[in-house]
């Protein structure tokens, strides 16, 4: 199962990065174009599919890594024993609601297929199908954790 998760972790790490260097062409095209008078609206909203997907693949990503901002000032009063028992409860929650919204996202997402974006006439699906397909391996990676509470922690700690 780490195998796995460390797999995904990479594709995700190489989706954003193609993502991020895709909305950053894009983005100077569209300065570029601009500053000669020229038109191009389907970079915009290219840009905004690009920015879509790339912020909810990052959160697939900074889940895996354990990188979401937390407060831990209260949960660190308690013991080890309690801790464990805390964020275990936590990640139930979040699992119990990535479920939701990958159960939720894919009906949004076919409902969505039927209608096109403006300028690019792309399935409107297309943009919603981030929120599950990210959701799915949030889930996962969230799962992950439960079953191997210390994951991050000892792979930290072998690099």
């Amino acid at each position: 199962m780490e195998k796995l998760a460390t797999i995904l972790a990479k594709l995700l790490s190489y989706l954003c990065i193609i993502a991020l260097a895709s909305l950053s062409a894009i983005v100077l095209i569209q300065v570029i174009s601009r500053f000669f008078d020229v038109s191009l609206p389907a970079t915009e909203e290219l840009a905004r599919l690009l920015i879509v997907w790339l912020t909810f693949l990052g959160t697939a990503l900074a889940i895996h890594e354990k990188m979401h901002l937390g407060v831990r000032y209260f949960v660190s009063l308690a013991s080890e024993r309690y801790q464990r028992i805390i964020d275990t409860f936590i990640y139930v929650l979040v699992a119990v609601l990535l479920a939701i919204l990958v159960f939720y996202g894919f009906s949004l997402s076919m409902t969505a297929m039927t209608s096109a974006s403006a300028t690019m006439r792309m399935p409107m699906g297309i943009f919603y199908l981030a929120i599950p397909v990210s959701s799915l391996f949030s889930l996962y990676f969230t799962i992950m954790h439960i079953v191997k509470p210390n994951h991050a922690e000892q792979r930290e700690a072998s690099l």
